[in-house]
Order: C-alpha cells, then structure tokens, then sequence
C-alpha cells in the first residue's frame, strides 16, 4: 500500500514500482486510487474516507483471494484510513470513541495481515505546494480543496507520521519516506530497498 500526504511523490513511486516490476515479467495489479472512483463525493465529511477505506478494503479481500496478479499495488487502503480518521477527529467530525471504532475495523489484524508492506510518503507543505503548481499550473484550486492548502497540507504530514510510528511500533512493516529533498533517484532507491525486503520476506515465510 502506498499511502500519505498530499504531493509527496506518491503517484510517481507507484509508477516506477509498477514498470519495475512488470518489465521484469511480474502479472502487476493496480487497482485504480478511490479518490477517482468516488469523484463525485464530497470530501468535506468523514463518509468520503470512509467509503474510499471500505473500497481499499475490497481490493485487499480480492488480492488476497485471487490468483491472477504476482504483486498489488494499493494507491491508498486500510493504512491510509487509519490516518484520515485522525484528521476527521482533529476537525470534531468525529468523537474519539467513532474514530478509534473505524481505526480498530481497519487495521484489525485479519484484513491488515494481507498487506505486505506500506510504503507511507510525506513532503513538507511548501515543498507540496509548489510541486502541485509545476503539475497544473493554470488549475485554479478546487472550492473543496480543504486538504491541499499550506496548513491543512501540514497537518496530514504530521496525521501520516503519526500513523506511521503507531503502526511500527506495533511490528507493521511500514516505512516512512520523507521525499522534501529527496531527488527522484533518491526517492525510487529508498522505495525499492524497502519494496525488494517485503519480498524476501514474503519468499523466505513460504
């Protein structure tokens, strides 16, 4: 799974993950990200993560019981839940006791087991922000753009964070991946370390 703040070089690590992989013979599932499924809802209530959690949670249950890919690649999942139902807290959208029942459900062991390994990727805000204005320079920004803004950019860089030492902590094999000055080469050699371990590992437990 591929998860974390806006503009942090996620999609460009997905990419090369991808071509890696299938350039080296490997049948490759990508399923496509949630937030272009569910184009149409707005992101401005819990329920848009919650509905793109629950289709993470689909593409892990078909991965896991499918026989027709050698490797998925999740572009947001159970992970990626886990940290926006802390955002949704952060902004009394949801209590305490709502967040940690959807956090619970999300990364209970039976589902989150089937991940092999999560790849959590975060940029500093301003950094984002210009990356964002190289991508689509004559885009004006979005009415419901709540979440790419400098602060609200900032405070996903520090939910993500946070996802990720609770979750190594408890043993997960997720890697944290600060991309603000990293250049690509940089970037894709720290991913593929990580990405080629999670398959040793997954080989050497069969």
């Amino acid at each position: 799974e591929f998860t974390g703040s806006p503009d942090s070089g996620k999609t460009t690590l997905i990419n090369g993950i991808d071509s890696i992989f299938r350039n080296s013979g490997f049948r490759v599932n990508r399923p496509q990200e949630g937030a272009e499924v569910f184009r149409a809802l707005s992101r401005k209530t819990p329920l848009y993560n919650l509905t793109t959690g629950a289709y993470g949670l689909i593409n892990v249950s078909s991965a896991a019981t499918g026989r027709d890919y050698d490797v998925v690649l999740l572009d947001r999942a159970l992970y990626d839940a886990d940290g926006w139902m802390l955002y949704w807290r952060d902004k009394d959208k949801l209590t305490e006791e709502e967040m940690r029942k959807f956090q619970k459900f999300f990364t209970h062991p039976i589902l989150l087991n089937y991940i092999d390994l999560c790849l959590c990727v975060v940029c500093a805000p301003e950094e984002a922000m210009r990356r964002a204005k190289l991508d689509a320079p004559t885009i004006v920004e979005s009415k419901e753009g709540d979440s790419t803004n400098l602060k609200s950019i900032g405070k996903l860089v520090e939910i993500f964070s946070k996802m990720h030492d609770k979750m190594k902590s408890a043993g997960k094999p997720v890697i944290l991946i600060d991309s603000t000055h990293l250049s690509k080469p940089q970037m894709f050699d720290r991913a593929i370390e990580a990405v080629f371990d999670a398959v040793k590992r997954k080989v050497e437990a069969k």
